[in-house]
């Protein structure tokens, strides 16, 4: 076991045995309804990460975290309507990865009118089970912001790898 962040910095993790049933460097809207909670770009080291609550996507029926991260990043752009939302999830409507002139593209759409897009020269996804979080995520409209964030994964999470795709 280990934190979400040191995926992000060792990169020395052995591959679980089994592949991706569906995998979302290469498939069209693999990440449905997967919620972005947090993004990380560290210009030092020319990485993008982002981090997902799965416990609500459609394809995904194990693990209740997930990592994408961009190495060698070469854009990074977040766009979003400019007007007042609640606190809530933006889910995922689609995301559509590309390769070109041997940079990965991956384009992301969220409800509430928000777009990310990143391209990077290799990119990693990581399918995970954080373990102290509950088995269903918590509901914004009910809870007090620290006890949403209680129950969601995070930087620190301790975590098991499930499965990992990639590519460069």
């Amino acid at each position: 076991m280990f934190s979400i962040e040191n995926l992000i910095r060792e990169r020395s993790f052995s591959p679980p045995s089994r592949p991706l049933e569906m995998d979302p460097l290469r498939e069209n809207n693999a990440l449905q309804e997967a919620q972005l909670l947090d993004s990380r770009v560290c210009p030092l080291t020319s990485v993008a990460a982002l981090l997902f609550e799965m416990r609500t996507a459609l394809q995904f029926k194990d693990g209740n975290a997930a990592l994408l991260v961009v190495r060698n990043l070469h854009s990074f752009n977040w766009t979003s309507s400019s007007m007042e939302t609640p606190f809530v999830a933006l889910t995922a409507v689609s995301s559509i990865p590309e390769c070109e002139d041997n940079l990965f593209h991956m384009r992301l759409g969220f409800y509430l009118e928000a777009q990310l897009a990143s391209a990077g020269n290799l990119t990693e996804f990581y399918l995970l089970d954080v373990e102290e979080i509950s088995e269903a995520p918590p509901d914004y409209l009910d809870a007090d912001q620290d006890g949403i964030y209680r129950e969601l994964p995070s930087w620190s999470s301790v975590c098991n790898l499930l499965q990992i795709s990639s590519l460069n």
